[in-house]
């Protein structure tokens, strides 16, 4: 896959091998070009954590963790309770939520308390 940049370099003759309506031609003109347009949109790499960001909520388990760490931060003991999960399903969902940066984690004696990130409170405001 070409990269961005050779992207760039090659817009404008990227643009002339095709064979566009005037329309779309003279709206991608105002962008300043195939590489005005790719300026707009987001790096691979961003994307890429975003792609990682939806997946981790695509599943109605971790919706529900996420809501219910909304409510209040809670060990897993609870949400346990809450999901109807077995410990190792629930570790599952829980980790997956880690690493997309949604839920966090922190030792309180022998007892591990998650909380949301300000990402996870993020995207749950996006969707009220």
């Amino acid at each position: 896959m070409p990269t961005r940049k050779v992207m760039r370099a090659n817009s404008q003759f990227l643009l002339d091998d095709l064979n566009l309506p005037g329309d779309l031609r003279k709206d991608l003109d105002a962008k300043k070009g195939l590489s005005g347009v790719l300026e707009l949109i987001p790096e691979r790499e961003r994307l890429d954590l975003e792609a990682e960001q939806y997946n981790a909520l695509s599943d109605p388990i971790r919706l529900q963790i996420m809501y219910s760490l909304k409510v209040l931060d809670m060990c897993p003991c609870v949400i346990k309770k809450i999901t109807d999960l077995s410990d190792s399903k629930l570790s599952y969902h829980l980790s997956i939520l880690e690493k997309a940066g949604m839920i966090s984690s922190r030792q309180n004696r022998n007892w591990r308390i998650y909380s949301l990130t300000a990402v996870g409170r993020g995207f749950l405001m996006k969707r009220e």
